[in-house]
C-alpha cells in the first residue's frame, strides 16, 4: 500500500523553541516499512533532542493514516518511556457517553475503535469533534481547522455508533476510483468538466486545516473532499482577491479524481503542490485525471512534489506534456 499519509511540520519560534506537529503515520499493516524503519526512527531523533510531539493529528481512521500513532502506542517499551512527549492528540470518533475500553484482540472500523481505545487507555489528552471553525495557536504557528462541518460530522458519528453499537457491517470505500490505470491516457484526452464526488463517509470526515507561520500558509487536505474545503475556506475569510492563497497545497486523498474538482484548483493560487501516492496501490492512485486538472489549473506553470517515486508513477508523464508544469519526486520543504 504506497499511499498512506505521513507528515512531519517542525518549527522555530521566534525564542528558538523547536516544535513538532505529527499529520497522521502511515499503514498500520505495513509496521516495518512504515513505523520500524522509518517513523520511531525520526521520533527517536526528536525525543533524544529533548523535544516534544506537541501535536498529533489524526485526520480520519483509514488504515493508512492511523499507523504510525498505533504503532508507537504498541511499542511498549519505547512509548512508556517517552509518552510524556506526546503532548496532545486531535482524533473525531464515535461513541456514546463515556464508553468503557474493551480489547478484544482485533481492529475495528480500519482501526479507529481499537486506536480510541488505546488512546484511552493510556491516559493520552485527545481532544476530538474538531469542526471547521475551530483555531489553535501553537508558538509563531495557527492552525485554522476548514474540514470537517457539524452536518458531515453528524453523519460520521451515526456511521460510527450504528457498528459498535448495532453490529452494521462496514462500508466499501466510497467513489474511489479502483478499476485501471488511467497512466496511458493523454492529458488533453481527460474531459475535465466531468466531476463526481466523493461521498464516503470516513473521507468526508477528515480533519483538513491550514498552517499558517509567519507569512506563509499552508493547506493540508487529508481526504476531504472539494466542497468541504471549499465552504471551510470560505467560512474562514481565505478567499483573497478570488482566490485561495497558499504557498503548499496538500491535494486530497492521494490524488484521487473525486476529490480535487477543477473548480476548487481554479480558486487557488500556489506554487507548489503535493501528492502522497506513488501509483502502486490497489486504487491506482493518483488518477492521472487529477493532475490534468492541477495543469489546467495552472497555465503558468506549478511544482508538483510527490512524497515517492517509482517506475510506475513515472509512466504518468511518459510521451506526454506537462506544459509548465516541473515534477519533483522530493515532498521535502523548508519554509524560511
Amino acid at each position: 500500500m504506497q499511499y498512506y499519509d505521513a507528515i512531519i511540520i517542525r518549527f522555530t519560534s521566534d525564542n528558538d523553541c523547536v516544535y513538532n506537529i505529527f499529520v497522521d503515520g502511515g499503514d498500520i499493516n505495513s509496521r516495518k516499512f512504515c513505523y520500524t524503519d522509518k517513523l520511531k526512527k525520526e521520533l527517536e531523533l526528536i525525543f533524544d533532542r529533548g523535544e516534544s510531539i506537541d501535536l498529533w493529528v489524526i485526520t480520519h481512521i483509514d488504515n493508512d493514516h492511523i499507523g504510525g500513532l498505533y504503532n508507537f502506542i504498541n511499542d511498549a517499551e519505547f512509548f512508556d518511556a517517552h509518552h510524556e512527549q506526546l503532548k496532545e492528540v486531535w482524533m473525531n470518533y464515535g461513541g456514546k457517553g463515556d464508553y468503557d475500553v474493551q480489547r478484544t484482540g482485533t481492529i475495528g472500523y480500519h482501526g479507529g475503535k481499537e486506536l480510541r481505545d488505546l488512546l484511552k487507555e493510556k491516559h493520552v489528552c485527545v481532544k476530538h469533534d474538531i469542526l471547521a471553525g475551530y483555531s489553535f495557536t501553537l508558538s509563531d504557528a495557527t492552525i485554522n481547522v476548514v474540514a470537517p462541518d457539524e452536518s458531515t460530522m453528524k453523519r460520521y458519528k451515526e456511521w460510527w455508533n450504528n457498528i459498535e453499537f448495532k453490529d452494521v457491517v462496514q462500508t466499501a470505500d466510497g467513489l474511489i476510483k479502483g478499476g485501471e490505470w488511467n497512466y496511458d491516457k493523454k492529458f488533453k484526452d481527460f474531459n475535465l468538466s466531468l466531476f463526481e464526488e466523493d461521498n464516503e463517509v470516513k473521507n468526508k470526515s477528515s480533519i483538513a486545516f491550514v498552517l499558517s507561520y509567519h507569512s506563509y500558509n499552508l493547506l493540508f487536505s487529508a481526504d476531504s473532499c472539494s466542497s468541504l474545503l471549499s465552504k471551510g475556506l470560505k467560512n474562514a475569510n481565505m478567499l483573497k482577491e478570488g482566490k485561495f492563497k497558499f504557498d503548499l497545497v496538500h491535494i486530497p486523498h492521494h490524488g484521487s479524481c473525486r476529490n480535487s474538482s477543477l473548480a476548487f484548483l481554479n480558486d487557488i493560487n500556489c506554487p507548489r503542490y503535493v501528492i502522497t501516492g506513488n501509483g502502486a496501490n490497489r486504487h491506482h492512485l493518483p488518477d492521472k485525471e487529477t493532475i490534468a486538472r492541477l495543469i489546467a489549473a495552472n497555465p503558468m506553470g506549478c511544482e508538483l512534489h510527490f512524497t515517492q517515486m517509482n517506475s510506475k508513477l513515472k509512466e504518468i508523464f511518459t510521451n506526454d506534456n506537462c506544459k509548465n508544469m516541473t515534477v519533483i519526486y522530493d515532498a521535502n520543504f523548508t519554509f524560511e
